[in-house]
């Protein structure tokens, strides 16, 4: 056991050095025994798919790996222990339309989730709706449509903000034809500022761009965030002139 909890401590230590998905990959392999003990609780009596349940342990897993801090005492195996069962049960009432979905629905709903927590993995951040249909080969809007229904429902208030210019209708088909002349990480950040392609807009209640949400959902510091919008704002100024 001590040895299991050595090797895994360096694949961790490997991973956060370099990123490199490998690491992640076999982190995940070794832990996933322990992932699913942490989730398991609350599977019980459930109406989601025990599969639904894995793969929301897996997105935890990754995310309980971004937030361990060796300095701080804890073990990994009882940080990721702990991160996976406390946010376990969330998703019966996260995701309840799921366990109402035929099957074949489901399991289409089920890949999606697993292909986004392998991409969030691989390339360290949100991937964007384009990378997204590449991977499970389906089209940006089946994509947005499985993204909605696994949504909550979720209203913001909002009054005039900084990105109003782009919001009227005369703006539409300038915002759809930008879209596919954006790097890979300016489209998530559009898809987040806009809301597009079933992503939630992240508005602040006072109409401004909620930058700090943005970089905690795709990966990014704030700054960086700040300077692809900055980036994405040109591009669709010059395609408006």
């Amino acid at each position: 056991m001590d040895n299991v909890k050595s090797k895994e401590q360096n694949l961790f230590d490997q991973w956060k050095k370099t990123g490199r998905p490998e690491h992640f990959r076999e982190l995940y392999q070794s832990m996933k025994p322990l992932i699913y003990r942490a989730a398991e609780k609350a599977s019980y009596g459930s109406n989601i798919p025990e599969s639904a349940h894995r793969i929301w342990a897996a997105q935890n897993f990754h995310d309980a790996l971004k937030t361990y801090k060796p300095s701080e005492g804890a073990a990994l195996q009882t940080h990721v222990y702990n991160a996976v069962h406390q946010k376990a049960k969330r998703l019966n009432y996260m995701f309840q339309n799921l366990g109402h979905m035929p099957e074949p629905r489901a399991m289409k709903v089920g890949l999606y989730q697993n292909e986004l927590a392998n991409l969030r993995a691989e390339l360290g951040r949100e991937p964007s709706t384009a990378e997204l249909s590449d991977r499970l080969s389906m089209s940006p809007v089946e994509i947005e449509r499985i993204r909605k229904e696994l949504q909550r429902d979720l209203s913001i208030e909002g009054g005039v903000d900084e990105y109003a210019a782009f919001e009227s209708s005369e703006a539409e088909e300038i915002l759809s034809h930008v879209y596919f002349e954006l790097t890979s990480e300016e489209k998530v950040v559009y898809e987040h500022i806009f809301g597009r392609n079933g992503r939630q807009k992240m508005i602040k209640t006072n109409g401004k761009i909620d930058f700090d949400g943005i970089a905690r959902k795709v990966g990014f510091s704030s700054s960086k965030v700040r300077m692809i919008f900055t980036k994405i704002r040109q591009k669709l100024e010059k395609a408006a002139r």
